[in-house]
């Protein structure tokens, strides 16, 4: 995995594995404070939360769940709530729409146009239905316009610009002058097309507009946030009028609508990076509609892209074909082929869509079987008349029309379940404290076998409990850290949380035992081993600082390294030798007996040599016990621990003990340390000569278990670390072994997926995020009616089959390979997936409605979703949604503004970076070097790997063979099992597998299995649809590669100081898109 890009300031941290999170986060979701500082993600989180504390008028359990889901990553609030929520701006009615990621708005008037502009200047995903039923009603264009820019924009002083657009009319000439504010763009450009239509002129119409009173590019934006952009404003006029005046005579087509409301879109621009989402619903026989995008982008001769500009505006949005009755089987293969070499032509069942959005009347299977053969006989209005005359006709009219596609959710993930920076690990190699190696590669024990880990720092600021136990150990771990315990009477073991470790049982408790088997680590000379060990308890140095070793009485019979000296005897004192010329330094020797991390460099010796070196440490400083151990007695406890774990490492247990103070009196003196004994009964293989170990047992009552004593809060505040272990989630941290992170850095992957009360916790915050935007009453009376009479939540999740990869491992994958065939494994695989989803989907439920019916709001219909989570997904390294990630390794490219500062922090950092898909010649070809001075917006590539890349037997499975059948399996899962709404979905597939996806869609609508709609691209390898992916998959060797280049380019260690040296205003850029799919990330529509 990438290591992360470190930042010093508190609470900026993102888990390790997430390569993109730190640009993604300053980029996307962090704000300027007073003192003109980026927010950190704790900073984020302080605003966010309280703002939905107030407005959902949460109480103090449900905030808190909140505070701690949040602020670990678990669950997240929408994007645009990150960006906006809890902000002055957001407070103001006018701008509530500002907290929502979608909306769907049928175009029946000029004021539908005006508002989606509207919406998507607060950074709303804006969903069109241009069916004929509506844009019929629009009024024909009667008026010719001549339409003139006059001045410039930021002309004006600051205090004289005028803040709302005026509008002046002198016969047939009208002034427009556009005022500095979102309301006056919006009014402007809604005037214009009002313009259009309006009876009074006489004769063509000239219109001058105004840009002089609009701010200029660059000057912040107070409320909202971030900076202007005016650069594409000036030139929305005339691009609309030439629409316009194309249609004069007759009504507007609808293709003509989609390209007036995404020239709008094109205009909401920052540093020319699309900030506008939209989908756009077409009726199934709109052939203008069904090939609107056709051809749009095209090769030269040399093979570079270019695109028509006449229809560039069509790239802001994706289309969708609505088809009201079923679809044939020939229509469903020929939207599956043209969206193989298109990516555009989805198709939408809107059967399913209207019954789904009525499921409070639609109670049953059967109910919903007949409404929607009703709907595809046309009708379906009579059918809910029939059964609920009590239904006026403006609802039924709003609940037949519930076929918009406008998802939203929130994201879901776990806690961080970590320990403290000087947590001693065991690795294979040696011993070493966590935090020193924080992002190297280490093998720990796991509890049965040795794994490579990547330990990462998971937080600062953090309280911390120390866990002490009856062997003399402790563990210093957040609240939040897993052990796994039982007491004497228990069966298993299960998980318990530090925090509740001493409520877990009236007896007391013991943690899962283990032992290590290790073998391996530097050869050492087992003579020389234990020589070291008898100089560290009885050896010094001479005036020389060479290291020798003084033998009394018996212990002159020692077999040992170096030369011994005649024994000596002066009469006054026992008879002696000394022994010389040991092949140590003196050095090495006084810093293993007074520093107790020099002891480390013994854990990576093999294990004959380690436990050779004990033993001639416990041939002098140890002793025989009545019970056939032995003690090792030991000054300082970190010296006595270290010890003790180098024991633990060769699989033998011992404790720590405590036998006389600081301070307290002796033969020789006053003790300077504490003095601290090993007991080891298992003693049998320690190869000592003087102390007799052949009646070493294992311990039968007292050091049988790791005994749980107290947990105790730490005083101050702490960095923590963790790592994740992929196999079992769980590895030794100091003496005990223990639950980890499980940071498969997807939010819902880091949840363990045995630990149903995580899970709970999760979805409820997410449901409660959600619940709480249910206050908001819309100045817009249009969106106001339907929050009434439907109103609509989503919590949506994002990993989901990184957390299935986790709880059912490489045989699920393998399932995967093989194409999800109904075997009884598969079968076995389906139905815990179903029980997982099935159970998220209900705690959704329950607490939307709890949330409602004690404020009095009326409950939502459906609370479900999956959004296509692409940009939140990166701040934990996400495979989004429910997709399949696109590779074990790939390639991710981030898109930033042309010299952004963001981007040249990664820069430094060692990111190459690329010129954008939007950085075209005057003859739209591609350019390739990202400092020509044409270039506006470079992307950042960052090698990724996913969590489980390393995971045994996962390599060999190649993800992009995964076929398109098994993918419409997966999601069907997903739709039939949590989603209410419906599931955002993008299946790729390769062109013989065409008629067999159109088939499975078809067999899906016909058989009313829940299928409503999903997008489908061609895989990378297999048809080259879109130059500069936003995801390009590289082979192991690649990535390692670029990893080496990485670091060869590297110029700092240190993102937010480097970021902050370029750092010096807002970034145009800032706050999410209205949409972060991996389809709305790239061109929506394939060269031919």
């Amino acid at each position: 995995m990438v290591r992360e890009l470190e930042i010093k300031r508190q609470g900026a941290k993102f888990p390790e594995t997430a390569p993109a999170a730190n640009p993604v986060f300053f980029r996307t979701y962090s704000r300027r404070t007073e003192a003109g500082l980026r927010e950190t993600w704790d900073e984020v989180c302080d605003r966010t939360i309280q703002g939905l504390v107030e407005l959902g008028k949460l109480t103090p359990e449900e905030a808190a769940i909140l505070e701690k889901t949040q602020r670990k990553l678990q669950a997240l609030p929408s994007g645009r709530w990150l960006w906006v929520g809890g902000t002055d701006w957001i407070s103001k009615p006018k701008n509530f729409s500002g907290a929502y990621n979608c909306t769907s708005t049928n175009l029946r008037d000029w004021n539908a146009f005006g508002l989606m502009m509207n919406l998507a200047m607060m950074g709303c995903g804006t969903g069109a239905v241009i069916e004929p039923q509506y844009i019929n009603q629009l009024p024909a264009i009667r008026n010719h316009l001549h339409v003139n820019v006059q001045g410039n924009v930021g002309d004006t002083a600051k205090e004289l610009r005028r803040e709302y657009t005026q509008t002046h009319i002198e016969g047939n000439t009208v002034t427009i002058h556009v005022g500095d504010s979102r309301e006056g763009w919006v009014a402007s450009y809604q005037t214009l097309l009002e313009l259009s239509t309006d009876e009074r002129f006489t004769d063509e119409v000239q219109v001058i507009v105004d840009v002089s009173d609009v701010r200029q590019a660059g000057e912040t934006l107070k409320g909202f946030g971030g900076v202007a952009n005016p650069v594409k404003l000036p030139g929305l006029y005339q691009r609309c009028a030439a629409i316009l005046n194309k249609a004069v005579g007759r009504q507007l087509t609808s293709v003509e609508c989609c390209l007036l409301i995404d020239e709008a879109a094109v205009t909401i621009v920052a540093g020319n990076i699309r900030r506008s989402a939209g989908m756009r619903q077409f009726i199934s026989d709109d052939e203008q509609g069904a090939t609107a995008k056709d051809n749009l982008w095209q090769q030269d001769e040399n093979g570079n892209w270019r695109i028509d500009p006449e229809r560039d505006a069509l790239r802001m949005a994706n289309h969708t074909r609505v088809f009201h009755r079923k679809p044939t089987l020939e229509e469903c293969i020929n939207a599956v082929r043209k969206q193989y070499y298109s990516g555009e032509g989805a198709i939408q069942w809107a059967g399913e869509a209207v019954a789904r959005a009525n499921c409070d009347l639609l109670t049953t299977q059967a109910l919903k079987a007949d409404f929607i053969k009703a709907y595809e006989q046309g009708t379906a209005k009579d059918w809910l008349q029939k059964r609920h005359p009590e239904i006026d006709a403006k609802e039924l009219e709003h609940r037949l029309a519930r076929f918009g596609l406008n998802p939203c959710g929130e994201i879901l993930g776990s806690d961080f379940h970590c320990v403290s920076g000087d947590t001693l690990l065991i690795t294979q190699d040696g011993m070493h404290k966590i935090q020193d190696v924080a992002g190297c590669q280490i093998s720990i024990w796991n509890g049965k076998n040795w794994s490579q880990v990547q330990p990462f720092k998971t937080g600062s600021s953090r309280i911390l409990y120390r866990v002490r136990f009856g062997d003399g150990s402790y563990l210093d771990a957040t609240e939040y850290h897993r052990f796994f315990v039982k007491d004497r009477f228990s069966k298993s073991y299960k998980e318990v949380q530090t925090k509740d470790l001493m409520d877990t049982s009236r007896y007391a408790i013991h943690t899962e035992p283990f032992k290590i088997q290790y073998e391996d680590g530097l050869d050492i000379d087992r003579n020389y081993a234990y020589t070291l060990g008898l100089a560290v308890g009885d050896g010094t140095t001479d005036q020389k600082n060479h290291a020798k070793i003084r033998l009394y009485q018996e212990k002159v019979a020692l077999n040992l390294a170096g030369n011994k000296s005649p024994i000596r005897d002066y009469g006054y004192s026992p008879a002696f030798t000394d022994v010389t010329d040991l092949g140590f330094s003196g050095g090495f020797l006084k810093s293993l007996k007074t520093n107790p991390e020099a002891l480390n460099v013994i854990a990576s010796w093999n294990r004959q040599a380690i436990l050779n070196f004990i033993a001639g440490l416990a041939d002098t400083d140890g002793s025989n016990t009545s019970s056939n151990g032995i003690r090792i007695y030991i000054s300082d406890y970190e010296r006595a621990y270290r010890v003790q774990l180098l024991l633990t490492k060769c699989g033998i247990r011992s404790s720590v003990n405590l036998l006389a103070h600081k301070g307290s009196v002796t033969n020789y003196g006053i003790r300077s340390r504490d003095l601290y004994y090993l007991q080891i009964t298992e003693c049998g293989e320690i190869p000592c000569q003087r102390l007799d170990v052949s009646k070493g047992t294992n311990a039968k009552y007292k050091g049988k278990w790791q005994v749980v004593k107290s947990v105790e809060q730490l005083p101050g505040l702490h960095d923590t670390y963790c790592f994740n272990e992929p196999e079992y989630h769980k590895g030794v941290f100091g003496n005990t072994l223990t639950g980890n992170c499980n940071l498969s850095e997807i939010h819902l992957n880091q949840i363990d997926p045995s630990n149903h009360k995580e899970q709970e916790e999760a979805f409820t915050a997410g449901a409660l995020s959600v619940a709480s935007l249910l206050n908001h009453q819309f100045q817009e009376q249009r969106y106001q009616y339907s929050r009434e009479l439907d109103p609509i939540v989503g919590v949506s999740f994002t990993g989901l089959f990184d957390f299935f990869v986790h709880a059912f491992g490489v045989d699920w994958l393998r399932w995967w390979e093989a194409g999800r065939p109904e075997t009884p494994q598969g079968l076995a695989f389906k139905h815990r997936e179903a029980e997982y989803l099935t159970s998220w989907k209900e705690i959704v439920q329950r607490v939307v409605w709890d949330y409602c019916d004690r404020h009095h709001l009326k409950r939502p219909n459906r609370c479900t979703t999956v959004q296509p989570s692409g940009t939140k997904s990166l701040l934990t390294g996400a495979s989004p949604g429910w997709h399949p990630p696109k590779a074990q390794r790939f390639i991710r490219r981030i898109t930033c503004r042309k010299n952004d500062p963001v981007a040249l922090a990664c820069l430094e950092y060692g990111y190459s970076i690329i010129p954008s898909q939007s950085d075209k010649d005057e003859q739209g070809n591609l350019l390739n070097d990202p400092f020509d001075p044409r270039v506006t917006e470079w992307l950042v590539e960052i090698p990724v790997a996913v969590s489980w890349a390393d995971l045994p037997g996962a390599d060999v499975i190649d993800i992009s063979k995964f076929n398109a059948i098994a993918q419409m399996d997966f999601y069907m899962q997903v739709q039939k099992f949590y989603v209410t709404h419906n599931t955002s979905a993008t299946i790729e597939l390769r062109e013989h597998e065409v008629e067999a996806l159109g088939t499975r869609i078809w067999e899906a609508i016909h058989n009313d299995e829940g299928y409503m709609s999903a997008a489908l691209l061609a895989r990378f390898d297999d048809h080259q649809t879109f130059p500069r992916l936003p995801f390009e998959p590289i082979s192991k060797q690649e990535y390692e590669q670029m990893l080496q280049a990485v670091a060869a380019r590297r110029k700092t260690n240190d993102f937010y100081t480097v970021l902050s040296r370029y750092d010096f205003g807002d970034l145009m850029e800032v706050g999410p898109a209205g949409c972060d799919s991996d389809k709305c990330m790239m061109p929506e529509q394939s060269p031919n």
